[in-house]
């Protein structure tokens, strides 16, 4: 079990697939089966841990779909007691988080998953967090380098699309757009290459162009951490 969470602190957990987990730099412990396994520069949750000055979990596990993110979610962004049968226990948060950042959909589009699949997959997980009232921050789907083709390109653009549309406003989630940042480099900037969802920034690893580099993810969290209005811990109230 993680140590550290308390009733009377706020906690964050970051929940998804590879780019949570931090590869090709890193795994998460859930990921290790090591629930203990401290996180490091490189990984989301651990730049969220030193932007608000508390505790971030990383629950990424790489390779991973909605559905099986969806299988394991009251367990690891909730903080419910659930075995789901992968080896990792019942409990793996001390107590339930304050804030849940929520990404998935890139795995499900290569596997050829309908968009209708993973819509209704991310807004299941944004209203069980709204009726927790853990105060959940949606990720956007990134590109994908290699291995993708147009038809797969394609659904990138309609899951983002779908996303910023609002279609997740009466679950009271925050989606904060880190597509353009895999594009471009900057935030919502333009991309040299058109922003066609194929080629990356230099923020991206060109080994696999999938996932970011060590700069890109702690550029990823200061994105969540500046749309999502996030604050140190003093500044905010539950």
């Amino acid at each position: 079990m993680h140590k550290g969470l308390k009733l009377d602190t706020n906690s964050g957990v970051c929940i998804g697939n590879s780019l949570i987990a931090g590869h090709p730099w890193r795994h998460s412990g859930l990921e290790l089966g090591i629930l203990d396994y401290p996180d490091s520069f490189g990984q989301i949750s651990w730049h969220l841990s030193q932007l608000t000055g508390f505790q971030w979990i990383d629950h990424g596990w790489g390779g991973q779909t909605t559905f099986q993110i969806i299988n394991r979610f009251l367990r690891d962004a909730i903080g419910d007691t659930s075995d789901v049968g992968d080896g990792r226990g019942s409990v793996t948060l001390a107590a339930r988080p304050t804030f849940a950042v929520v990404e998935g959909g890139a795995n499900d589009i290569y596997y050829g998953f309908p968009l209708s699949a993973i819509e209704d997959n991310l807004t299941w997980m944004a209203s069980v967090c709204k009726q927790n009232k853990v105060r959940c921050i949606v990720l956007n789907c990134v590109g994908e380098a290699y291995g993708f083709d147009s038809t797969m390109i394609g659904k990138i653009f309609g899951l983002n699309d779908w996303l910023a549309s609002g279609a997740l406003d009466t679950t009271q989630a925050i989606v904060v757009d880190i597509n353009s940042l895999w594009n471009s480099g900057t935030y919502k900037g333009v991309s040299p290459y058109g922003n066609d969802n194929l080629h990356f920034s230099s923020l991206v690893d060109p080994d696999d162009g999938a996932h970011f580099t060590r700069a890109g993810y702690d550029s990823v969290a200061h994105i969540i951490f500046r749309v999502s209005k996030l604050a140190p811990l003093s500044e905010i109230v539950r």
